[in-house]
């Protein structure tokens, strides 16, 4: 019996962009791969993310984005599977782990077409 691939999902708090938690990748003919991990960062640290892992997807939360940052962001995705976590207006639950704070929708905010 084949062993299944360990997936799970970590999360990296105050990204800063490139360089901010210490991963190198590198991208080959099979996917995006762990490289190296610098001692003493963030992600060392952690000890989750392992030299080697495959980097299959990234989420990036919302939450602390202005809507222009959201709106330039999915505008550069170009053609690549996105997956969007989606809440209805009424509904005032808090996404599992999360605080309860919703802002309200501010009129003439930038729209962008998906």
């Amino acid at each position: 019996m084949e062993r299944e691939e360990e997936t799970r999902e970590i999360l990296l708090p105050n990204w800063q962009g490139s360089g901010s938690h210490g991963i190198t990748i590198d991208q080959t003919d099979d996917g995006v791969f762990v490289r190296r991990i610098q001692q003493n960062s963030p992600a060392a640290r952690m000890g989750v993310v392992k030299e080697g892992d495959q980097i299959v997807s990234a989420t990036v939360y919302f939450d602390n984005l202005q809507s222009g940052e959201v709106a330039q962001l999915l505008q550069t995705m170009g053609h690549h599977t996105v997956g969007l976590r989606l809440q209805r207006r009424g509904d005032r639950s808090p996404l599992p782990g999360q605080p309860c704070r919703h802002e309200t929708f501010v009129p003439g905010s930038p729209e962008v077409m998906l």
